[in-house]
């Protein structure tokens, strides 16, 4: 999300020693003389509406960087001061630059923020942490069953009562379709018939054919006394979304045999001009009788399908829930 600097607004501070209300860049208070104090909090003069400085010095202030404070003496710097403006002292020597960045909020919302309080610590109650922990339990408990029924198998011995197969070919067709897409997307050899300008994405930087949205206006601190107006912006993005038309195989038919015996076919195939074989499909259900029980396998393998004549017998692996496993002939 991009930032969107709107101007630069004068901000004041509260002397701690005398309360003095003093304008942001002063460094001393004009009433008593203490330093500004290295964690003072700023706010806005005015509450209502942005009064943007038009003071080209103070703006060059504000974004050349946030003042230091001298380590010696705590006085206040700006950035661009090598030695402390109150005692001289070299401000390389420890010197702590001013945190920016942060919203300032006005003097009424300062006023109203309310003093955080610490309350003493409560060691937790054994009570309390039965329902979690007896929660925590019924999950592993679950998980643990699921993996028995679905891993746990038994052994039987099946006989083959019904069988039944199935088998498809898709037939694709070469033609002129319609599609849709992005500009930038469409095949070379398309004919495009229509464009037109729709939403493609959000930036978060500002980009070429972008419309910007941005959120209310704030204050942020500059770390100089001077509070830059500030949006939080993002950029809606379009592009040029076109109907067109291209060449391209597609799927027009599908043909299907099925049947009940051991000796599946594929479909017969009569391709039409611009026309070929795509995808072959096979599938093959064998239906099993045991232990007073009703077994249904699937498969692709047509040499175990060809194998399963009726009232064969066959051995099955059997998981818990009645799901096949594994069959193989029981001779």
């Amino acid at each position: 999300m991009a930032r969107k600097t709107l101007g630069f607004i004068p901000l004041i501070w509260e002397c701690p020693y005398c309360q003095t209300k003093n304008p942001g860049p002063i460094k001393t208070c004009t009433s008593c003389g203490a330093p500004q104090p290295e964690d003072v909090e700023f706010t806005r003069v005015d509450e209502e509406t942005f009064n943007f400085i038009k003071d080209e010095a103070l703006i060059r202030m504000a974004k050349a960087g946030p003042d230091i404070h001298c380590p010696f003496c705590g006085t206040r710097n700006p950035s661009t001061a090598e030695t402390c403006s109150n005692c001289g002292g070299e401000l390389n020597l420890g010197g702590k630059y001013r945190e920016a960045g942060q919203k300032v909020e006005t003097t009424v919302e300062a006023q109203k923020r309310p003093t955080p309080v610490t309350e003493p610590q409560i060691a937790p109650s054994r009570k309390m942490g039965i329902i979690p922990i007896v929660g925590i339990f019924a999950v592993i408990a679950v998980i643990i069953v699921a993996i028995i029924l679905l891993t746990r198998t038994n052994d039987i011995t099946a006989t083959v009562i019904d069988t039944n197969w199935e088998r498809s070919i898709l037939i694709e067709e070469y033609r002129m379709i319609e599609n849709n897409g992005w500009w930038d997307e469409i095949p070379n050899d398309a004919n495009v018939i229509s464009c037109s300008q729709e939403y493609r994405y959000t930036s978060d930087e500002p980009v070429p054919n972008s419309t910007e949205e941005c959120g209310e206006p704030y204050v942020v601190d500059t770390g100089t006394g001077v509070g830059e107006v500030v949006q939080d912006c993002t950029y809606d993005v379009y592009d040029e979304y076109c109907e067109y038309q291209e060449m391209q195989w597609t799927v027009v038919d599908t043909l299907m045999e099925t049947g009940a015996n051991q000796n599946p076919v594929w479909p017969i195939v009569n391709l039409g001009i611009d026309q070929r074989e795509a995808d072959r499909e096979e599938s093959y259900t064998i239906v099993f009788s045991g232990d007073g029980d009703t077994y249904t396998f699937t498969t692709s393998n047509v040499d175990l399908y060809q194998m399963a004549n009726i009232g064969s017998e066959w051995n099955l692996s059997v998981n818990q829930l009645g799901g096949i496993q594994s069959i193989e002939p029981a001779n």
